[in-house]
């Protein structure tokens, strides 16, 4: 997590570690600002224990005064030493957590929270402690949200978003033909999208980085080019590649067309690729109705 203090100081530290926190449960805060209160932390930071209020003094239920001597031992997690005259401090609100935090805990950061992204497509950066600060850096390229189960309203509203799941379900599909031609693995094609190894494994997981650079249109022009390399190979460069596709059988076209291409159909029981314009005059796929046929005179011979 590359936090860094003097060999003496680790002994106080109070800090999770937050690389161990990303290895247990790699998920995030998905509530937009979950506060909770001072009063639900008894007034206290909710790292390092040092009392926090908006007043010099508390008042307890029993009418006792709380002053600046009632505070912790040791030192904060950045090595502070707790002093009776720091033993009071300002609270500061983590807009990712929604706990209080001390000014040595909390150092005004600025951070893209994942809850907002998803639930307001809103990209303005809050501010976050220290804690949450590094748990959002390391979780930040970790392809762990399902986007069209956490707000499937996105895909109708967003442009980007559309674009980007139409790309990475045609590259899931070229995979299946570079995966099995030599020429493309010799040359490692699929290494392309080494930086984001989920695009070749699903179409639907996404990390926070994915979305900060759809939003950007980063994504899209990176996935354009990669898309533009696959398809090159598949339909120009590779003769293997080429005899894998489909002939629309419905029209008299003989041009070789692929499911990746714009303009086509797969057919859900057969897996043919016809031309989505022929299929829809049809309405039936010629293949499905020929293996039909063949089950029912099999059928009829019995």
């Amino acid at each position: 997590c590359e936090y860094r203090c003097h060999g003496r100081c680790v002994d106080g530290i109070q800090r999770r570690c937050a690389s161990v926190k990303v290895n247990e449960d790699a998920t995030y805060i998905l509530r937009i600002c979950p506060e909770v209160g001072l009063s639900a932390q008894n007034y206290k930071c909710a790292e390092c224990k040092r009392l926090i209020t908006n007043k010099y003094n508390i008042i307890t239920k029993s009418g006792r005064k709380l002053k600046s001597k009632a505070h912790p031992r040791g030192v904060s997690c950045f090595g502070d030493p707790f002093k009776k005259e720091n033993a009071w401090c300002e609270p500061r609100r983590c807009d990712y957590t929604g706990l209080y935090y001390c000014p040595a805990c909390h150092w005004n950061s600025r951070m893209v929270l994942p809850a907002r992204v998803i639930h307001n497509w809103d990209y303005d950066e809050c501010v976050v402690s220290r804690q949450a600060k590094q748990f959002l850096l390391l979780m930040k390229n970790k392809s762990v949200l399902h986007l069209e189960k956490l707000n499937p309203h996105l895909f109708k509203f967003v442009e980007e978003l559309i674009s980007v799941k139409k790309l990475r379900e045609d590259l899931l599909i070229m995979k299946q033909y570079l995966g099995t031609c030599r020429t493309a693995q010799e040359s490692r094609m699929l290494r392309q999208l080494e930086a984001r190894q989920h695009f070749v494994e699903n179409a639907h997981m996404y990390s926070l980085q994915d979305l900060i650079d759809i939003n950007s249109g980063a994504l899209v022009e990176y996935l354009k080019k990669v898309h533009s390399s696959f398809s090159s190979h598949i339909k120009k460069e590779c003769l293997v590649c080429q005899g894998k596709g489909y002939i629309c059988e419905i029209c008299d076209n003989n041009e070789i067309i692929f499911p990746f291409d714009n303009g086509v159909i797969v057919c859900n029981g057969c897996s043919a690729t016809l031309h989505h314009l022929c299929y829809t005059r049809n309405t039936k796929c010629p293949k499905c109705a020929r293996q039909e046929a063949r089950r029912k005179q099999e059928s009829d011979d019995k």
